[in-house]
């Protein structure tokens, strides 16, 4: 789902061709824009690193903070439980992950990134100084109403995929801040 959303990033982001069609390389040549697919690559392998994470991750709060469950009369429990101590539950749960686990996967999707990019220490230090606070800002916009979503209705073995189709449209959020130069311009004036 990391390729297909940085597949979109780099078509919307792609300048049009008034705007320019060739831009500067490093050697002073001029070389088309376009469509970079080492960086889908990256992506994609970034995905496949964080998907087991993140399975792990929901296990983890699942047992942590269990829905609760009742019986109805004779049939067996489930987990419909009664709506304050569930609504409690699935609170925790968002809180924990937005505030313990969302800064620092954040935080490493910076870091791999940039060392998959071959950056040294001091540019991925640069690139998370310019561009952390953006990509927290617009997690805390869309993650804590899709995780709301996905652990009050969503089974746990299919939090996951849930997660990864809410994710095409992180992740071309994620390409777009990522994709961006390292010069402290906030995302709203890019």
């Amino acid at each position: 789902m990391g390729a297909i959303g940085d597949v979109i990033a780099q078509n919307i982001a792609q300048p049009t061709a008034q705007q320019t069609d060739k831009t500067k390389s490093t050697d002073g040549s001029s070389q088309a824009v376009g469509y970079d697919p080492m960086r889908t690559a990256r992506f994609f392998l970034y995905g496949c690193m964080f998907g087991p994470v993140a399975y792990k991750w929901y296990s983890l709060l699942d047992r942590r903070f269990p829905l609760p469950l009742v019986t109805l009369g004779s049939s067996a429990p489930s987990a419909l439980g009664t709506s304050a101590a569930k609504m409690l539950a699935i609170g925790k749960r968002v809180a924990v992950d937005q505030v313990a686990f969302a800064p620092v996967a954040i935080g490493a999707f910076f870091v791999v990134m940039g060392a998959m990019e071959g950056k040294r220490i001091n540019d991925i230090r640069a690139s998370l100084r310019a561009k952390y606070k953006d990509a927290l800002v617009g997690n805390y916009a869309l993650w804590p109403w899709a995780q709301l979503v996905n652990f009050s209705v969503i089974p746990l073995i299919y939090r996951v995929p849930f997660s990864s189709v809410v994710s095409v449209l992180w992740n071309v959020y994620l390409s777009w801040i990522n994709s961006r130069r390292s010069s402290g311009v906030p995302i709203n004036s890019v």
